[in-house]
């Protein structure tokens, strides 16, 4: 089954690179500005995020200017990215917490540790779930490691990618196992747009979708 389900992600990723442009992986980051992107990233939508992680840099330019912060000042500085009040004591937990293990503030360690080991440290942090590890390894660190997102989730699903009823946790494990590692990162960016663009919650325009040949939701297998 699991090798159907891979060749399955390798003609629905070619169509939607197709469609979408395959996206090439920019690079290694900095781990931590992708974990505190990543927080602010919650509940919030990328615009806001972005402008949240902006304002933050300009008013704390490093991060141990932040990890000094007072938690109001640090509330004012991401508000465009919403839910302050509990962002912010979540970010300086965080922060602080890093700069105790490591002696300072940086997880270039992580770098030298299995993904195993990195998620279930990021992890570990209240309000850091599977998501927030993902995307920290992939992004940050290039590894082929797939965050699932509402967009991820719900393609995945209707695809016929995932066991009936899965949670977001195991859908992080199960699409790992079925796509190629160096698909992992192209199929998450090219899932997301088509969900932004087709693939929508309600209404989704399956006559225009270039995958609908191989989705069970088109094809009423679901």
């Amino acid at each position: 089954m699991s090798e159907k389900l891979t060749e399955k992600v390798r003609r629905v990723e070619a169509k939607l690179a197709e469609r979408y442009g395959r996206p090439e992986w920019a690079g290694p980051g900095d781990p931590l500005d992708e974990l505190m992107l990543t927080i602010l990233s919650q509940n919030t939508s990328d615009v806001n995020r972005d402008k949240g992680f902006r304002q933050l840099k300009e008013r704390f330019p490093t991060w141990n200017q932040t990890a000094a912060a007072d938690v109001g000042e640090l509330e004012a500085a991401i508000a465009p990215a919403g839910l302050s009040k509990q962002k912010a004591p979540r970010m300086l937990a965080v922060l602080h917490d890093i700069e105790r293990q490591f002696g300072e503030l940086s997880l270039g360690e992580l770098e030298n540790w299995p993904s195993d080991r990195v998620k279930a440290f990021l992890t570990s942090y209240p309000g850091v779930g599977p998501k927030t590890a993902a995307c920290v390894l992939m992004f940050a660190m290039g590894r082929p490691v797939m965050p699932v997102d509402t967009h991820v989730y719900r393609i995945a699903g209707r695809l016929g990618l995932l066991p009936p009823k899965a949670s977001y946790e195991e859908a992080h494990d199960s699409l790992e196992r079925i796509t190629p590692p160096e698909l992992v990162y192209p199929f998450h960016i090219e899932m997301i747009r088509h969900g932004r663009a087709l693939c929508r919650p309600t209404n989704p325009k399956c006559p225009d979708c270039p995958v609908r040949d191989d989705c069970d939701y088109y094809n009423g297998r679901r």
